[in-house]
């Protein structure tokens, strides 16, 4: 995607464009933000900038330098993936080497051919981009292979990492990469790429993007009802802590809340369930505080409307608002790797 298609992000993608005019652009970066914000699209950007057949240069207000036509050879196969000088590197399910997943590791058997390939000149391209998404599931010897890498950089390959989670990546590797930060995007812009890009409707993308927490794959997620069982899971968990008359019952409520394990599940995906679910908790509690304060704002969850009034009539705005605020901790210890049962007994006992 050219950078003049992205949506946000605006000062990463000058900066990224004005290196590029430059050639200064540091031959490996470290993209660090929230997930499902475009990061990856950046990079996608900058391999097309780089190696456009016929680049577009910025000029009069346009404060994009370089980019990428979209329509050319080069580009159109970096946008469908089949670029051989655009590669991207992302986690495998454990024990395989081609299934993705976003729960898998990157592996070092992963990086070995990409080491190898990066050593010699670039099929077509006038510099290969290779991207490791998700960077943080690099296993501990794929990192310590990638630090060697960035010790003498091939001269004719960019490398990119993208990351949610730089504080896994290695000290040594963080400190050989420049750090682009990229933050959250706003509800309108969240808005304008579910319409445009996914082509939903106006209502379904500015609900979806209310609570998405500023990520586009979240939004993407709850538009389409992936989010539905999630949140179906949270309203069930708030009813049964509202009328619980002591901890012990509210602790078994959590029971229900934690994702059994299957065959096929990690602990990882594990925490991603619990994390979406806690997402979905969070803007129930905005609703059950909305209600609570007699205010006349829409509910964000309003189909369910009569469920939140039901558990409303258990919640004082200052439970709410303490609840908000132990929710979002929770959420903070599921990203910091923490026991998807222990944090859900956490949130039951403190609510």
């Amino acid at each position: 995607m050219a950078f003049r298609q992205i949506i946000g992000h605006r000062t990463a993608l000058e900066l990224a464009a004005r290196a590029l005019v430059r050639g200064s652009l540091p031959p490996s970066l470290l993209f660090a933000g929230p997930e499902g914000v475009g990061k990856g699209l950046v990079a996608q950007g900058i391999a097309q900038a780089m190696n456009c057949l016929n680049p577009r240069m910025g000029s009069g207000s346009d404060t994009i330098a370089i980019d990428g036509c979209g329509i050319c050879s080069v580009c159109s196969r970096i946008d469908r993936g089949v670029f051989p000088d655009f590669i991207v590197v992302k986690p495998t399910e454990t024990g395989s080497k081609n299934i993705e997943s976003k729960t898998g590791s990157i592996k070092i058997d992963q990086l070995r051919p990409v080491f190898d390939q990066a050593a010699y000149r670039p099929f077509e391209a006038r510099r290969r981009v290779v991207v490791i998404d998700q960077a943080e599931m690099m296993a501990a010897p794929a990192q310590s292979a990638f630090l060697k890498n960035l010790e003498e950089p091939p001269t004719s390959t960019q490398f990119i990492l993208v990351t949610s989670r730089p504080d896994m990546l290695l000290v040594t590797v963080r400190s050989r990469c420049p750090q682009l930060r990229f933050g959250f995007l706003t509800v309108d812009e969240i808005v304008d790429v579910l319409c445009r890009n996914e082509g939903l409707e106006e209502k379904v993308s500015r609900a979806a993007a209310a609570t998405s927490g500023g990520s586009v794959g979240r939004a993407l997620k709850i538009a389409t009802g992936e989010f539905s069982t999630s949140r179906d899971a949270a309203l069930e968990f708030l009813d049964v802590i509202s009328s619980a008359r002591d901890v012990r019952a509210k602790i078994s409520g959590a029971k229900a809340f934690v994702v059994a394990k299957g065959k096929r599940r990690t602990p990882a995906a594990d925490r991603e369930e619990l994390r979406l679910r806690l997402e979905s908790m969070s803007a129930l509690l905005r609703d059950i505080e909305a209600v609570t304060a007699g205010a006349s704002i829409p509910l964000v969850n309003a189909d369910v409307s009569g469920k939140i009034r039901k558990i409303a009539k258990e919640f004082s705005g200052v439970r709410s608002r303490l609840g908000f605020s132990i929710v979002h901790q929770a959420i903070d210890a599921v990203d910091r790797n923490g026991s998807p049962k222990v944090v859900a007994d956490w949130v039951a006992s403190r609510l």
